[in-house]
């Protein structure tokens, strides 16, 4: 059976090991990053099942990622849950969904398990 691959793009350490811990499970193989760079990078050679990626990262805009996974076809179909702890005031109609940080555990779970 392929594992599903869940892509995490968070730049907050201990946030990013939690939803690591959160998404442990046999069926999932999980692809954490910290930066755009490392992200866009990974994108260039692989196509996750789910990107779950924050709205503020070092060294890029969560949201301007989010768009151009939308505007490419070879990717535009992989769901992206958008995160931040402040809902943006830019328009997120790309994304499949808004998580609002902090956030509930059990809903997280859920919704990686629906788009999956």
């Amino acid at each position: 059976m392929k594992k599903r691959e869940i892509v995490i793009v968070e730049d907050n350490d201990d946030l990013r090991e939690l939803l690591g811990i959160l998404l442990s499970d046999p069926s999932y193989e999980l692809k954490m990053y910290d930066s755009a760079h490392e992200f866009k990078e990974y994108l260039k050679s692989r196509k996750p099942d789910v990107i779950v990626l924050d709205v503020m990262l070092p060294d890029g805009n969560g949201i301007e990622i989010g768009r151009s996974i939308k505007e490419n076809p070879d990717i535009q179909h992989v769901p992206v849950l958008l995160m931040s702890a402040n809902r943006p005031d830019q328009n997120i109609d790309f994304a499949d969904m808004f998580i609002a940080k902090p956030f509930d555990v059990q809903h997280f779970k859920q919704s990686i398990e629906h788009f999956l």
